[in-house]
């Protein structure tokens, strides 16, 4: 143990002489958890300046905060100020050990050990068993990488909770939940657990203990409190901002959806986005005009305006959580590990801000978690739309002009081109020699005439090779849109019809027919395999031994991969398969797209109007020989139906082409 009479003698003068016996205790825990450990300390710390005859000033107390970092330990940073200060009155810091100190790396706890020790102050370690010596700076910087590494280990241990906790959970039905018929929360079975902080607006957190059995409701409110409920909805207590819910640590909960107008809101804002057609921006001054709550306000925190934004609006949209489905690991803030492939993997050359997005193939998808509050193919409908903006392919590394991802050299999907000026830009081909048909200038060729550019479209074939391939065949660019636009609109006009709602049916059925039949059958037979997968995975854990454990691990890798192929092809046919209630939701969504899609593709902004198009024409051919272009119309838009709308019905309108 260090002693006082191993510091450096006193400089002289009243003054000093008073500091060179003043020392002041720095506690730290770093969670409230750990009931005893200020006290503890602060004990130690006492008797540890009697004992040695120093006039302990106060303490500097950082509570339930982490030492890996002295970010955000605002204490340790007041502390490490006030030494700083030429009226400092300590010579002395006193801590309980080296990890009380911070569980940094050797270079941050040497950093501040200098500071410290550049105003004349040492660090004391009242637990340690330092010698007060030369070899104290041998055992130190050891004793401060093991306090390190017990952070690191205790990181993957905790990762190896979570993943546990969400593979235990498995997957479950959509039937759990609340109950708005009876005005009270319903206990769900599986798995889905929430893995902690504030749930998505809209939704509820329900407990329960490891038996299954119904603790408590806990709603989040927007001033940052937190109200506790039982299962009739009834308010049992509120929880200040800042108080922590006393749970067991084998209790846990799950997503449920909260009050009515929470959940209306979330359903509004889908339906404002997908069937309206508006943007981030008109959504959040639709709700703000309408006084709608947000799920948090000043009160919370000051970064909060309570007013709706582009961002809150975005994070709602883009959130599975709303469509059933508990994801978690989409972005990390952690200091030392990350997951990727399922486990922990070291965090390197981490400074600064640690918050990153992570890949989407790492991300922990348990599908129909919870209960949905948006239907799955409302909530694909509108990540579809979402895809094709401009600003999101971008962020994607998708160049916006040809669609090709940043480092490699694939084909651009059908719905590219949305920098293009050319509105049909990627959708036309040359019924001749099959290139695309392209944007093409044109200026008069009369010397007399003003050199005004004129646009085109012009087969890409003869713009590249000339005419061993094919003729320009130029189109006036706005002759070859109105033809397009008019034709779609004509197309789709009976479906708003007052018979249209029949028409529509037929259409669905006519597309879906066998197709519901053979994904029907699939799906039994997908499901039992699961099943059988699943029976054959209990009875390899029954019969693991230490002799047969490393086989035994390959073989459950091995199911364990023909398993997650299996679901995942369940998982589209689950997206292809349709109900009757869904059939007839198709049908009043597709009314409602097809009454409005006259007005978005004469009158809309050329984003929509782009993307319109897109979902109603699948490819155009250019048939020069006989001056006509081939439509190939979708006999419902992929806009309502999702991508199982395929069929087309070809439409030949006239066109003019020039040489």
């Amino acid at each position: 143990m260090a002693r006082a009479d191993t510091i450096n003698a006193p400089r002289g003068g009243k003054r000093i002489a008073i500091r060179e016996q003043c020392a002041i205790g720095y506690v730290r825990r770093s969670t409230d958890r750990q009931e005893q450990s200020i006290p503890d300390q602060k004990k130690a710390i006492e008797q540890y300046t009697d004992d040695h005859e120093l006039r302990l000033l106060r303490f500097y107390v950082d509570d339930a905060i982490s030492g890996t970092s002295t970010i955000k330990r605002h204490a340790f940073q007041d502390m490490i100020a006030d030494a700083k200060k030429r009226s400092c009155d300590f010579r002395f810091v006193v801590v309980y050990d080296v990890k009380r100190f911070g569980r940094v790396d050797n270079d941050e706890a040497g950093y501040y050990r200098h500071i410290l020790r550049s105003q004349g102050i040492e660090v004391i370690y009242t637990s340690e068993n330092f010698n007060g010596d030369g070899t104290d700076d041998l055992i130190r910087p050891v004793k401060q990488w093991q306090a390190r590494e017990e952070s690191k280990d205790l990181a993957k241990v905790v990762i190896r909770g979570l993943l546990s906790k969400t593979e235990s959970g498995g997957r479950t039905s959509s039937s759990n939940g609340t109950s708005k018929d009876s005005g009270s929360f319903t206990s769900g079975g599986g798995g889905g657990w929430w893995m902690g902080g504030a749930p998505p607006y809209g939704y509820d957190l329900a407990y329960e203990s490891l038996m299954g059995e119904f603790l408590f409701c806990l709603r989040y409110m927007r001033d940052g409190s937190k109200q506790m409920l039982d299962s009739k909805c009834k308010l049992i207590r509120t929880l200040p901002r800042g108080e922590s819910i006393a749970v067991s640590r084998r209790d846990r909960c799950k997503l449920i959806p909260s009050e009515e107008m929470r959940v209306k809101t979330i359903k509004r804002i889908f339906e404002m986005y997908v069937k309206e057609r508006r943007g981030f921006m008109a959504i959040a001054k639709r709700l703000n005009k309408d006084g709608v709550l947000t799920s948090r306000g000043p009160q919370w925190a000051s970064q909060y305006s309570g007013l709706w934004s582009q961002t809150s609006v975005r994070a709602i949209l883009v959130n599975p959580a709303y469509c059933g489905d508990m994801v978690w690991n989409r972005r990390t803030d952690a200091r030392f590990f990350r997951i990727a492939d399922g486990r922990a993997v070291e965090r390197k050359g981490v400074v600064g801000r640690r918050l990153e997005l992570n890949n989407e193939s790492d991300w922990i998808v348990i599908e129909n978690a919870h209960t949905a509050i948006v239907k799955r193919r409302l909530f694909d409908t509108a990540k579809q739309r979402l895809l094709e903006k401009i600003e999101s392919r971008m962020q994607r590394g998708i160049n916006p002009r040809n669609g090709a991802v940043a480092g490699q050299s694939t084909q651009p999907s059908e719905l590219d081109g949305s920098r293009a000026k050319f509105l049909l830009s990627r959708l036309c081909s040359c019924l001749h020699c099959e290139s695309r048909y392209e944007g093409y200038s044109r200026y008069p060729s009369h010397t007399n005439s003003l050199k005004v550019k004129t646009l085109h479209y012009a087969c890409g074939g003869y713009i590249r090779r000339g005419r061993s391939i094919c003729t320009l065949g130029a189109i006036h660019k706005d002759q070859l849109e109105e033809a397009v636009i008019n034709a779609t609109g004509k197309f789709y006009k009976p479906f708003t019809k007052v018979n249209g709602e029949s028409l529509i049916l037929k259409a669905i059925r006519k597309q879906l027919g066998s197709l519901q039949k053979d994904a029907a059958k699939r799906r039994i037979k997908y499901e039992a395999e699961i099943e059988k997968i699943d029976e054959h995975i209990k009875n390899l854990l029954d019969n693991i031994n230490a002799s047969n454990r490393d086989i035994a691990n390959r073989r459950l890798d091995e199911i364990t991969l023909e398993r997650n192929s299996i679901e995942s092809q369940l998982t589209s046919l689950n997206l292809l398969v349709m109900e009757e209630a869904e059939i007839k939701e198709l049908v009043q969504e597709t009314i409602l797209y097809t009454t409005s899609l006259d007005s978005i593709l004469h009158h809309g902004l050329f984003d929509d109007r782009r993307s319109a198009i897109r979902h109603c024409v699948k490819n155009i051919f250019i048939d020069r020989d006989h001056s006509q272009a081939i439509i190939a119309l979708r006999i419902l838009p992929t806009f309502v139906g999702g991508q199982a709308i395929e069929k087309t019905i070809d439409v030949i309108v006239p066109i003019t082409i020039g040489k």
